[in-house]
Parts: structure tokens; sequence; C-alpha cells
């Protein structure tokens, strides 16, 4: 298992986990359950660790692909320029869960509004989750960068 492989492994599973942990955010504040919402903050935390190990193995991954033919640094920048937004917002996101977490301790009135919060700003996340699932596959897939990269008649 090389660094490509596990690149692909770790970018699916925040890009899959933040739809799973919006739609739990969701659920913990539709039924007003403080349990609930402290477990969605942990899937935010959660999201953050791979999003980590996404990162941390990106550049091999794209040393990797330098060497297939027609793969060029070019293909691949956009999508590591978009993929380094999402991963700062994944990581604010991870910090604002810890804090939550850390401050709902000792003011649980406070777990609703962190819930809320962070519900707003993984959903402003999740567009940059597609734009870095879309450009990422677009290095090696035609049928996508067929779509992303077609240039106006």
């Amino acid at each position: 298992m090389n660094s490509a492989h596990l690149h692909l492994v770790f970018t699916h599973l925040p890009i899959v986990g933040l739809g799973f942990a919006i739609l739990f955010n969701l659920v913990a504040i539709i039924r007003k359950s403080d349990e609930l919402q402290k477990l969605s903050l942990w899937c935010y935390v959660l999201i953050g660790v791979f999003a980590l190990l996404a990162y941390l193995t990106g550049d091999d991954a794209g040393k990797i692909m330098e060497t297939y033919p027609g793969i060029t640094h070019d293909i691949i920048e956009p999508h590591e320029n978009i993929a380094l937004f999402f991963f700062i917002g994944l990581m604010t996101t991870t910090a604002l869960s810890f804090l939550g977490l850390y401050m709902t301790k000792t003011k649980p009135q406070l777990l609703k509004r962190f819930s809320l919060y962070l519900l707003a700003a993984a959903l402003l996340i999740s567009i940059l989750a597609f734009m870095t699932g879309s450009t990422g596959g677009a290095i090696r897939h035609t049928e996508i960068k067929q779509g992303i990269y077609k240039k106006a008649d």
C-alpha cells in the first residue's frame, strides 16, 4: 500500500463523514438531546483526524501520480489548492468541537449554540468538500475532468 492508496482511503472519509456528521448534528438539534449533540461534536473531531491523515499523505500521493503518463502538476494543482481550504475548514471545525466539548462541561447551556455554529460551518465546508472531491477525481477520471474543465464554446 503506497501513499496514493492511503490518500484515497483517507480523503473519502472526511468527505462522506462530513455528510453523516451534518445529518447526525441535525437530528441531535431537532431531538434536543445533549448526549447526541456531544456525540455529533465528537464526529467532527473524528473527521478532523481523517482530514489530517489525508493532508499528510497528499504530497507523496501527488508525486506518485505525476509518474503516470499525462498527469502533471498542472492537473493536480487545482485539487491541492481547494483541498487546502477544505483542510483548514475541517481543522477549524475540529478545534471548535474540542472547545465546545471542553466548555460545555462547565457551561452545559452553551452546547446548543456550539451545535448550531458547527452545523452552519459544516454546511459551508461541505461546498469545499464537493469541490475537493471533484478536482481530486478529475486527476484520473476523464469523465469528471471533462465536466469540470469544459471550456465554453
